[in-house]
């Protein structure tokens, strides 16, 4: 069962690119004008035809989660209600393709984030969300932003392990932007929900991954009654060395998982699936079986 589990993992991300996949990039979403070195979030995919202008992440970062419109107290704009979070911050700016409403934006990233079972904290429209220069320059930190007051769309959603704020606006020059800041908060819950979702999940890049990341993982899996397995890939020397690599690697991984009595098949693949490895030297994916 586990071999065809992972054989059935080779044949799709052979086909399709399980790396652009598993960063919500989907092959007809690609942009070729993406700024170096960004990607999609997984829980959220990009609107259609748009390309990535501004990307920044920050591993540990001391975010404020607005949760109301920006209003003046004193003579200070600021927000009506807010929340303070601590966890990796992802921020991604897309240029929207010219002609679309941001009232289309706004109903695109809301049913994604309802179908994906959001637990909605704040929405706002137009002049209901305050200063657009105080949502780009002191919120967002993001100047692109500053647009039409009257084009503002406002999400705030909490998803499992992870926050999300969706800003969309219509500048001055009828360019169009939609704003994610995704704050992390609890990466096992939100990577054991990725792989519950959608079959599997990156863990590690270049390095060996958390143990404690995937133990809790594994709870969550079990608790669905279903079995994981993670697959180890090497980008080597050649296909003998790759698999050579990816098989000591395994075998490491294995090994500090029985020492801690998590029981998951570990398997190797060498550089079998060029499209997960893409640039880099190793890559351990989590597959969840049926």
């Amino acid at each position: 069962m586990i071999i065809n589990t992972v054989k059935s993992f080779i044949e799709k991300a052979l086909l399709v690119g399980l790396f652009g996949l598993s960063l919500g990039v989907m092959p007809h979403a690609l942009a070729a004008s993406d700024v170096r070195g960004s990607s999609d979030d997984t829980s959220i995919e990009r609107y259609r035809g748009s390309w990535i202008v501004n990307y920044r992440l920050t591993p540990d970062a001391d975010y404020r989660l607005v949760l109301g419109g920006i209003e003046t107290v004193n003579g200070v704009e600021r927000p009506e209600s807010s929340q303070r979070l601590s966890g990796q911050l992802t921020r991604i700016t897309y240029q929207i393709p010219q002609g679309t409403r941001t009232r289309e934006l706004n109903r695109f990233f809301a049913d994604q984030l309802k179908e994906s079972d959001a637990e909605l904290l704040f929405t706002c429209n137009g002049r209901a969300c305050g200063s657009s220069t105080v949502w780009a320059n002191q919120v967002f930190n993001e100047s692109t932003l500053l647009g039409l007051v009257d084009s503002q769309f406002v999400i705030t959603a909490k998803l499992p392990g992870q926050y999300a704020v969706v800003y969309i606006v219509e500048r001055g020059n009828r360019k169009v932007y939609a704003h994610l800041d995704l704050i992390e908060t609890d990466s096992a819950a939100r990577i054991g929900a990725d792989a519950l979702d959608q079959g599997f999940a990156i863990l590690a890049v270049d390095q060996q991954p958390d143990i404690d990341v995937i133990t809790q993982i594994n709870q969550q899996i079990v608790q669905e009654g279903r079995q994981a397995t993670l697959v180890v890939h090497h980008k080597g020397n050649g296909f003998e060395d790759a698999l050579e690599k990816s098989q000591r690697l395994a075998e490491q991984l294995s090994a500090s998982l029985l020492a801690r009595n998590v029981d998951i098949p570990v398997t190797s693949v060498g550089a079998w699936v060029p499209s997960v490895l893409q640039e880099f030297t190793s890559v351990v994916v989590l597959v969840i079986e049926g």
